[in-house]
């Protein structure tokens, strides 16, 4: 029996069979009340709704977002451990993958002790993870003003690097050896001092570079969201309207 008793459990699989069968083994194993999703988009409003635990996510997930695009938004936005369920992947694709931090990955077809074991790990290691962010935070709670300025002055290379760099993926790794940091500890003292992870402000970063674009209006949008470092014009909208409030096109016809 797993020590993560009912964890409420959200399953993106675009598969249907697939999904409700994982729901079952979780159901019957220990009580998990599962939601399932099979599309980023219900993905990430379930996430929001649902406020799921754990979220089990298939990497090649079909529809206007992939999986790992799903895991960005995740790995964003909230302190949920997430692990991709994968048959097989190219190498980009891993490596893509490897930038979102999952807790870990699932291979299909799986055994019940397989899903099980997996999921028993990524629990266990996010509350350890967790706790001792608790601890550190309580720790530097009272540091001096030579410990504040010191983190500042350690934040200024990450952010002249990302002004620098919006236009070109950025990965973690990168960001942390400027300062010598592993990169999940660079993460929380990222989110510690700035209020945001890594990604979330690499984002904030390009979009507020397309904004001042956009108000050039021989530009093409579509132009705009590549020399911002989007993928897609697909990935491009939905940020720019999850932070703005309204997709490129509207913002410039204001």
């Amino acid at each position: 029996m797993l020590e993560v008793m009912g964890t409420k459990t959200l399953i993106v699989e675009d598969e249907k069979l697939v999904a409700q069968h994982i729901s079952q083994l979780l159901k019957d194993e220990d009580g998990s009340i599962c939601e399932i999703a099979s599309d980023g988009n219900t993905a990430i409003k379930k996430i929001a709704d649902f406020q799921p635990k754990l979220i089990l996510l298939d990497i090649r997930l079909k529809g206007e977002m992939d999986g790992i695009e799903v895991g960005e938004h995740i790995q964003s936005l909230y302190d949920i451990p997430f692990l991709y369920l994968t048959a097989f992947s190219d190498r980009e694709t891993i490596e893509r993958a490897k930038h979102t931090y999952p807790a870990g990955y699932i291979l299909k077809p799986f055994r019940r002790e397989q899903l099980t074991s997996a999921i028993k790990i990524a629990m266990s290691t996010h509350s350890a993870q967790k706790n001792a962010q608790i601890n550190k935070l309580a720790l530097e709670h009272d540091s001096s003003p030579a410990e504040k300025v010191l983190a500042n002055y350690r934040l200024k290379p990450i952010l002249d690097y990302i002004n620098k760099h919006f236009d070109h993926e950025i990965n973690l790794e990168t960001l942390a050896d400027l300062i010598n940091m592993n990169p999940s500890y660079f993460c929380r003292f990222f989110n510690q001092e700035v209020g945001c992870s890594p990604y979330q402000y690499i984002i904030q970063t390009r979009i507020e570079k397309a904004k001042i674009l956009l108000k050039q209006k021989d530009l093409f949008i579509n132009d705009i969201c590549f020399q911002c470092g989007f993928t897609s014009h697909s990935q491009f909208n939905r940020h720019f309207r999850r932070f703005v409030g309204m997709t490129p096109k509207e913002f410039r016809d204001l």
